[in-house]
This record gives C-alpha cells, sequence and structure tokens, in this order.
C-alpha cells in the first residue's frame, strides 16, 4: 500500500483518517479504489478437534472461510435477500478466497483454535451477486469520525486515559461499508478546550463545528456511553449518539445495552459497536444498493473554475461515487474538463450519492454539469 503525504487541509489530529483515505486513493481509479477493506473479514474464530494437529489446522482454515462467506454477503446486501445468498461448494469458496491470515492460534496435538482474517477477491465476490441478481453496496469511501465519551466515576474520558469505550471502537465490526474511525489527535491540541472531553459529552453545536474544522469532513459520530450496573450480576451501557453529517445524522438518539449475567462493561461495549455499524451500514445500503441490470453512459463537462487544483479535488470526490464504475477523460484544459461517466443504477441514485460526497449533477440547456456543490454563505457576525 502506498502512503501519500496528507492533504494541507487535513488537520494532523485526524492524519489517521487522511492517510487511510489517501492510500485507498492512490490504488487506482473509481472501481479499484472502493475495495479497501470491504471484501475482508476478520477476527473470524474457528475451534477444530480432529486426528491430528495438521488435520485440525486445515480444517479450521477451511471453516473460517465458510463462515466469512455468509458475514460478507450479509455485510454487501440488503436484510431482505439474506435468504438468497447463494450456496457454494468448498471449491466454489475457496476460488473466491484470495488469501487466509491467522492472527492468533492455540493448538494442541488434536485440537486446534484460531482466530482469523480472510480476504476475498473482489471480482470473483461480484460476479456471485451478479449472478444470482442481487443488488449490492459497496464501499463508501469516506469514513466517519467517530469522538468516543466514556463517563467515567472521575468524569468524561475521551482521547486521555484508560477508555474501554474508545477501545471497542477500535475493533473490528466499525469495519463494513461505512467505516467508522477514530481519531488520534497530538498533545498539542488535547488542551484546547473546544476538543475537551466535556464539551465532547455535550457535542453542542459549537463544539461539533470545532470538531469538524480541525477533521475538515462532514461526518462526524459523537458517541457518550455510560455503565450502570445492575443487580444480578449484571451491567447495562447507555449510549447517547448525536450525529453531523449526512451519513451520522441519522445515527443521532439514544440506545441502551444490557449484558447477560457475567458479561463485562466490555463485552457489552463490543455488541454495541456492533449494533451501531450495523445501522450505520444498513443505512447506507438502503439508497445505495447498485442495480448492474441498469448500467449506462453520461457524458459530463467539469468548469474548472479553480484550475486544477479544482479538478484534483473533484476527482478525489468522484472516486467515492460507487454507481460510478469509471470514466473516460475525453478532453481536458485548463477551463474545464469533459468526461465520459460509466454508471450503474438509476440517475436519481446517481445524484445522491454525488450529493453525499458534495458534487451536484445539473441540466444546462444541452448538456450535463457536474460541479461541486456551493459553500453555505458565511453567518453574520452578530455587531455589524
Amino acid at each position: 500500500m502506498l502512503l501519500h503525504r496528507p492533504s494541507r487541509a487535513f488537520s494532523a489530529w485526524f492524519a489517521a483518517i487522511s492517510l487511510f483515505c489517501i492510500s485507498i486513493l492512490a490504488s487506482g481509479g473509481p472501481a479499484q479504489a472502493q475495495t479497501a477493506d470491504l471484501f475482508s473479514l476478520r477476527n473470524v474464530q474457528v475451534d477444530v478437534q480432529s486426528g491430528n494437529i495438521a488435520q485440525a489446522r486445515d480444517q479450521a482454515l477451511l471453516e473460517a472461510q465458510r463462515k466469512a462467506y455468509p458475514l460478507l454477503m450479509q455485510r454487501l446486501i440488503a436484510p431482505s435477500d439474506w435468504g438468497r445468498i447463494p450456496k457454494l461448494s468448498d471449491k466454489e469458496l475457496q476460488d473466491m478466497v484470495l488469501d487466509v491470515g491467522i492472527d492468533q492460534e492455540k493448538r494442541s496435538t488434536v485440537r486446534y483454535l484460531a482466530s482469523v482474517s480472510v480476504r476475498f477477491k473482489p471480482d470473483a465476490v461480484r460476479r456471485v451477486l451478479r449472478s444470482a441478481n442481487l443488488a449490492y453496496a459497496e464501499w463508501r469511501g469516506r469514513p466517519v469520525a467517530v469522538i468516543p465519551v466514556y463517563l467515567a466515576d472521575g468524569g468524561p474520558v475521551l482521547f486521555e486515559g484508560v477508555n474501554p469505550w474508545r477501545d471497542a471502537w477500535k475493533g473490528p465490526a466499525s469495519q463494513g461499508i461505512v467505516p467508522l474511525l477514530v481519531p488520534n489527535p497530538p498533545a498539542a491540541d488535547l488542551a484546547d478546550p473546544a476538543l475537551s472531553p466535556a464539551a465532547a459529552a455535550q457535542a453542542s453545536a459549537d463544539t461539533q463545528a470545532a470538531f469538524a474544522l480541525k477533521a475538515n469532513t462532514q461526518d462526524l459520530l459523537f458517541a457518550v456511553a455510560q455503565p450502570k450496573p445492575l443487580e444480578g450480576n449484571k451491567v447495562r451501557v447507555d449510549v447517547t449518539l448525536t450525529g453531523a453529517g449526512p451519513v451520522a445524522g441519522p445515527l443521532s438518539g439514544s440506545r441502551s445495552y444490557e449484558g447477560q449475567p457475567g458479561e463485562s462493561f466490555e463485552v457489552v461495549m463490543r455488541r454495541a459497536v456492533e449494533d451501531i455499524a450495523k445501522t450505520a451500514n444498513d443505512s447506507w445500503k438502503g439508497g445505495n444498493l447498485l442495480q448492474f441490470d441498469h448500467p449506462a453512459d453520461l457524458p459530463v463537462s467539469v468548469p474548472l473554475n479553480g484550475g486544477m487544483a479544482q479538478w484534483m479535488q473533484i476527482r478525489e470526490k468522484l472516486v467515492r461515487v460507487t454507481p460510478v464504475r469509471s470514466y473516460d477523460i475525453l478532453s481536458l484544459s485548463k477551463t474545464d474538463v469533459e468526461l465520459m461517466l460509466h454508471t450503474v443504477g438509476e440517475q436519481k441514485q446517481l445524484e445522491q450519492v454525488l450529493g453525499q460526497n458534495g458534487l451536484v449533477l445539473s441540466w444546462a440547456e444541452d448538456h450535463w454539469l457536474l460541479q461541486p456543490v456551493a459553500p453555505k454563505p458565511a453567518a453574520p457576525v452578530p455587531g455589524r
């Protein structure tokens, strides 16, 4: 994977998110750039006993692939279509797998336990989905920045100190079609009152603006978790979500997660993250399932009022628009770019996803225009 220097527009304390996006963009055009970890399943647990350890290990790796396949399909398609997931033979399944990695393992003479990562071949997965006539969504591209505030006995905790809620967000459950990433701020910014744990816990409009300015992102999710012990050796975690942006905004609200007797707060928190991530992914899939039986070619003109720098920004946004499978540059000058977009799905869906990524498609007399969304006018300063 190539790592590039982040754009100056990105703050250093969101460098992890910046590098994540830029490294993906470095891999190629729109179709290639959307793969990321979408076709990978991590932390697949297997426990197999056999006549000897070599047989147990081989059987466990195959079992991991069998477990990972339906989980991948459920990640990509709508819940209403889960019953239509194609059944594959072991040979067909293994032909779809790019590689299998062992993250952790324990073994005895006849028993093999492991945590396994399985990576699938994107094109092979797409072929299976298309042959089954299943609409599916692909990687959103731009991550949602998660601000995980933990309400401990000594007060709210965010980036510094012990924060099991932050740790839960860094697990594999938060990596789906909509990447949910926790930033790593430098020490210099931790003293800023606007970015303090107390401010993040309130998630006021001013606090949202301060974090958004640092992140240079439309999507922020302030996630506040409060643990509560219950009778019967049980615990509960109350979660308050405040989202800003087209993807994080609809996640706003409160929810509670109660554990089984004996379960720790950490286990319940991981389950909470899984549930929130599933909600985000299902919501995204609801409006972004690709119908490959509706291909189209759309010629568009891209005015470059900001010169080549603006074209680079538009190209970066276009990479994240999943209905655009590829594009051809028909002509390129200092003032405009003529493109042929190769798309799938309905045009209404194309316009919606373009808008989610800061682009607008409009008709101008006799041709289509593709432009950045116009910035909102600055609010008037009181007293002027």
